[in-house]
């Protein structure tokens, strides 16, 4: 799934939570779960979502990813 860069920064405004690792980007959305994406110029996509996004973020150096699932 691919984003414009604004609708990106629109949503992260409603997020909780925030990790950034170079391009990607970690967002834990309340109601909705954690998402990874990749932010690339003019656009940005999902690499990954729920579960997946938590082993990501782990991976990003995320210690405590599971606290906020």
């Amino acid at each position: 799934m691919e984003l414009e860069a604004r609708e990106f920064w629109r949503l992260l405004e409603h997020a909780t939570w925030v990790v950034w690792e170079g391009p990607l980007c970690f967002v834990w959305l309340p109601g909705e779960g954690g998402r990874v994406f990749r932010y690339e110029d003019a656009r940005v996509v999902v690499l990954a979502e729920g579960e997946a996004a938590l082993e990501v973020a782990r991976r990003m150096g995320v210690k405590d990813a599971l606290a906020v699932a």
